[in-house]
């Protein structure tokens, strides 16, 4: 594990969606009061013939900031939706029941991840597991969904380390020579997943949120924004847009979280980076929208 680990969440702009926030506040509170992980929650091996939501991604998908990473993080939220909303059953006298009561989670988010550390450990477990799942004879144990967070580990130390004084030509060139390596790792990532699932099997990967806001380093917010998404000095293609437009080139939907996180859904403090219960409820809620969508 990196010494110092930044993920999937950046900065923005508040916004408030009452609807949101009120799936939120369910959700949060059902997850804590369960007593119990449901069966195929955890994060190893699944069991063949079951169907599959595999989640990719750096300590954001791991669960930091969670009070319980295995409850109240985004992609255990996620995850417990989606066997309520997904259809998993390949009959299609079956298709006005939705509910995927059986669907398993294939967690292999790590803390610390950049982009060319999910090249090099996860892409090869996720690509296996979607070659032989989707390409196989049965569809009862496909993989259903993915999602990927990913590219704060690539960012956050480089940009900090040359943007922390403010604007310069030094910090302009760090950011775009980050940006362009992050575009081709990504969008290797996105068309190896995409040719592994199938052109039908939905992919969701998230924009980052302000994790400054409540931290110890939130003076550094307005220069966040212009390096999330875009604007002078630093040029008008933020990071967000390299995801939306690299997404949109390999049918992926995407959650833009960017803008909904305030200071109240961050770990705040020394950490920089990571989102408490509401903030995770908050993403989940957004991989909810673009699953639908």
């Amino acid at each position: 594990m990196r010494e110092v680990e930044a993920e999937n969440g950046w900065w923005g702009r508040e916004r408030e969606n009452p609807m949101k926030r009120l799936f939120v506040v369910l959700v949060v509170a059902v997850m804590s009061l369960a007593a119990a992980v449901p069966a195929g929650a955890g994060k190893g091996d699944t069991v063949p013939g079951l169907p599959v939501y595999l989640a990719l991604g750096n300590s954001l998908a791991a669960g930091s900031g969670a009070s319980d990473p295995s409850a109240t993080a985004y992609v255990p939220l996620f995850y417990d939706a989606l066997r309520d909303e997904l259809n998993c059953s390949p009959a299609a006298s079956d298709r006005a029941a939705p509910g995927c009561k059986n669907l398993q989670l294939h967690n292999i988010g790590m803390g610390g991840a950049t982009s060319s550390d999910l090249i090099a450990v996860q892409l090869p477990i996720a690509v296996a597991e979607l070659s032989a799942r989707n390409g196989d004879a049965n569809p009862r144990n496909d993989v259903e969904v993915v999602t990927v967070d990913i590219g704060g580990n690539d960012l956050f130390q480089p940009v900090i380390g040359a943007c922390a004084g403010g604007f310069s030509p030094g910090c302009a060139t760090i950011v775009q020579t980050t940006f362009g390596t992050f575009a081709v790792n990504f969008s290797s990532i996105l068309g190896q997943l995409r040719a592994a699932a199938g052109p039908d099997t939905p992919i969701i990967v998230m924009t980052y949120y302000n994790s400054l806001l409540a931290c110890n380093l939130a003076g550094l917010a307005p220069l966040a924004d212009l390096v999330l998404e875009g604007g002078d000095p630093l040029g008008p293609v933020g990071f967000n847009d390299l995801i939306r437009s690299i997404a949109a080139a390999n049918g992926a939907e995407v959650a833009d979280t960017f803008g909904d996180l305030t200071a109240s859904d961050l770990a705040g403090g020394t950490d920089c980076l990571h989102p408490n219960d509401s903030g995770h409820g908050i993403i989940a809620a957004e991989f909810l929208e673009a699953f639908g969508s």
